[in-house]
């Protein structure tokens, strides 16, 4: 005979009906599982430590310099004895171990222009002012210059003296190790011997260019 009392009603006889307790449990759990809300990540724990609750967006690896624009014309202050221009850079990859800068002249049969390698990690940049045939070097960390085509150590600007502007590559290398000096030779053999070990290996380069000449002594 169906009973039209629910639970917790006494019956006429004076016996009350109760929820059986295994039921009450389930009944708990199901109500527990459902506080979170629709709106609450599954994922999310609510720790500033983790990365779920990042809103941070990853930077990509790049480098710019605040003195010239890609693809611009190089100021004339930095050109053949002067000083380096500065280079910035960020998003290094997490694996990077060191990383290498090569600038040269494509136009000009990839001429050597300056070469820095072994470069911390920790770096966000090379300083203006830091290499040039009047600098000494001040030079971050374990960092190493090669000599260029003017047979001296560290930057040497752009120097053409054509009628038309010659095209400038810089390029960056993100590296798993440190590179060994390269075993000599000619500037050219060197530069293109410490470009072969970059890409041996890169985890990732970048590359940037600036237009110039001719210089002032040639106009």
């Amino acid at each position: 005979m169906r009973s039209d009392l629910s639970p917790g009603q006494p019956s006429s006889a004076g016996i009350e009906l109760r929820w059986p307790r295994f039921a009450l449990f389930f009944l708990a759990l199901g109500l527990c599982a459902a506080c979170g809300g629709p709106g609450a990540s599954r994922d999310d724990d609510d720790s500033a430590d983790d990365d779920d609750d990042s809103t941070e967006a990853p930077v990509d690896f790049r480098f710019w310099s605040p003195d010239f624009e890609d693809g611009g014309v190089l100021p004339e202050q930095f050109e053949c004895y002067q000083d380096n221009p500065e280079i910035r850079w960020e998003g290094v990859p997490a694996a990077a171990v060191t990383l290498a800068l090569i600038f040269d002249d494509p136009t000009a049969g990839n001429y050597p222009h300056w070469a820095i390698y072994n470069i911390p990690v920790t770096e966000t940049g090379l300083a203006g002012g830091i290499s040039g045939q009047q600098v000494p070097g001040d030079l971050p960390g374990d960092a190493s210059e090669l000599t260029n085509g003017f047979q001296f150590g560290g930057y040497l600007g752009s120097c053409p003296c054509g009628s038309s502007p010659n095209t400038y590559r810089w390029r960056l290398w993100a590296l798993d190790t440190e590179l060994p000096g390269p075993a000599g030779g000619s500037a050219s053999a060197q530069f293109a011997e410490l470009a072969s070990a970059a890409a041996a290996a890169s985890i990732e380069m970048l590359e940037m260019s600036h237009r110039y000449g001719p210089h002032t002594g040639c106009r």
